[in-house]
């Protein structure tokens, strides 16, 4: 029953973890693009007209306008380019998985040239929709990272390739084996529920701030609560106690698996390679 309810827990956090992630890239990426090409004058433009100066000396407000015209047409035809090129790799590469003939370059250049401008389509819209910048998206990005983190850190519990640090347990056998391993896994749920206490007070003091005051412990783009991004601790760190505790009564019962030996940390090979190091060092 236990591993039933840990198989319906584990497919929620993917879930949300598949979610967080993909929330994140995309409010980077958006961030990064609008402030990108927001820019009055691109780093393209600089560039050219920098070099054109140092060719023919220093430019006037028409020379220099000229100048950073010919950039702008250096980065359409450089990034058409790498398009149409980017195209003509993908096209090679799934020709080549298929058993299909190898692809025209016409074709590639065709769809290149078509991503191409459906991508600059996409920023111009970017820039009439967030002229200045996209609200919130770094605080909202690094929310969505707290939560991608502690999801990850829970699904490493419990596929128990979280570090450990087993010297003892390798050199046991049979019921002490089994006997430290309930430990280890006692004391690593302790501790997981100490923290899980101390979170659920943080996000009790946040929640209570949030509704008593006008306008408190909300994103200043949006009118979202800020305990959102900090409920992640807890309710990570509720998860990573029960699984601790679940693998502790497993281990007790059935002995750890032998997985535990392949995520762990053997210091004697550790003491061994740092040694061989320092001989090879001298």
């Amino acid at each position: 029953m236990l591993q039933t309810l840990d198989d319906l827990i584990a497919r929620v956090e993917r879930l949300l973890l598949l979610g967080a992630l993909t929330m994140m890239t995309l409010l980077v990426g958006l961030d990064v693009t609008q402030r990108t090409f927001s820019r009055p004058i691109g780093r393209t433009e600089a560039l050219v007209a920098a070099v054109v100066e140092a060719v023919t000396g220093p430019l006037d407000e028409a020379g220099r306008a000229l100048a950073q015209q010919a950039g702008s047409v250096v980065f359409v035809v450089f990034f058409a380019f790498m398009f149409c090129l980017a195209a003509h790799s993908a096209r090679a590469i799934v020709a080549e998985r298929t058993g299909a003939a190898a692809p025209g370059v016409a074709g590639s250049i065709g769809r290149g040239l078509g991503a191409f401008v459906a991508s600059a389509v996409f920023v111009k819209l970017l820039l009439l929709v967030f002229p200045s910048s996209v609200p919130g998206a770094q605080k909202f990005a690094l929310g969505f990272m707290l939560w991608a983190g502690m999801l990850g850190a829970s699904l490493a519990t419990r596929e128990r390739r979280h570090i450990v640090l087993d010297p003892i347990v390798k050199k046991l056998e049979g019921d002490d084996r089994k006997r430290f391993a309930f430990i280890g896994n006692l004391v690593s749920a302790l501790f997981c529920g100490g923290i899980f206490a101390l979170a659920v007070v943080q996000v009790g003091g946040e929640i209570h701030e949030w509704s008593t005051g006008d306008g408190v412990g909300l994103y200043p783009a949006l009118p979202i609560p800020m305990w959102i991004a900090t409920l992640a601790i807890p309710v990570t760190f509720g998860v990573m106690t029960f699984r601790f505790l679940k693998n502790a009564f497993h281990d007790l019962r059935e002995g750890p698996p032998s997985s535990v030996d392949a995520h762990s940390v053997d210091l004697n090979e550790v003491e061994k390679l740092a040694a061989s190091t320092e001989g090879a060092a001298s």
